[in-house]
């Protein structure tokens, strides 16, 4: 008998070609499947909720995986953790019905996007990007600049197009947070789903803008409005963005 399992994942992508299983390189998927096969002796496929890229981090990836293995769930979560490399750890295992899907039903994903405002302490520096020309940028221009892209819009100029998804979506939230322990800016983006890249294409853009007085702030506007996917403004680096959290809706409930 086979059963099906939610487990919420906490990763640190530096050194991982992004979460899909990838033909040569190393991926969480394709982690997190070998050291369960080699802790249980059973192949499982893992699916997350979001295909992070590489170099990017998360801290609530959500993913399920099946398995005939009958131990208790927790048990399962401390063996397979115990193998795991220190840049992966699973937070939390449940068992869950058949039906459920890490992709179907969301209702809400956070991300944040981590900008250093000064060179970083080395105990950070690995979570967050430091783009060298940030004392150019204006800050309160930078701002509102991400209200541009708030709302549904067709971001064909703002991803990597694929054939099997559409360009249109809706961003629900930008806020911007001053984070002092850590001198950084912390960008939170809040929308059901998004396109490969279009997170950090809305910052290094916003950014690109903030930092030029010969670009006005709805010149992004322009930018939306093209759909023309070969721009010359910046894509921020994958080092700065993070999963935060996914929230689900199933039968009229929030199922974080």
């Amino acid at each position: 008998m086979m059963y099906k399992y939610k487990i919420i994942v906490a990763y640190d992508g530096t050194d991982f070609h992004g979460w899909q299983v990838q033909p040569v390189d190393i991926s969480i998927a394709s982690t997190l499947a070998r050291v369960f096969k080699k802790t249980f002796c059973e192949v499982v496929i893992v699916t997350g909720a979001s295909r992070t890229d590489a170099g990017v981090h998360a801290f609530g990836q959500v993913a399920h995986f099946s398995t005939s293995v009958t131990i208790d769930p927790e048990q399962i979560r401390v063996a397979w953790n115990a193998s795991l490399p220190p840049s992966i750890a699973i937070r939390s295992i449940e068992l869950v019905d058949n039906d459920f899907h890490a992709c179907f039903n969301v209702e809400q994903k956070t991300y944040y996007y981590h900008l250093f405002l000064k060179r970083p302490l080395p105990f950070v520096a690995r979570f967050g990007w430091y783009y060298r020309f940030i004392r150019y940028v204006d800050l309160k221009k930078f701002e509102q600049g991400l209200q541009t892209f708030v709302g549904t819009h067709d971001f064909t100029a703002l991803c990597k197009l694929e054939a099997d998804k559409t360009p249109i979506r809706t961003i629900d939230s930008i806020s911007v947070e001053y984070i002092k322990p850590w001198g950084m800016l912390r960008v939170v983006v809040k929308g059901k789903s998004f396109l490969r890249y279009q997170i950090r294409r809305i910052v290094g853009y916003s950014l690109d803008v903030a930092r030029r007085p010969e670009l006005p702030v709805h010149y992004l506007e322009e930018v939306l409005k093209s759909r023309n996917p070969q721009q010359a403004l910046l894509q921020a680096d994958g080092m700065g963005l993070c999963l935060r959290k996914i929230v689900y809706k199933r039968n009229n409930e929030r199922i974080y």
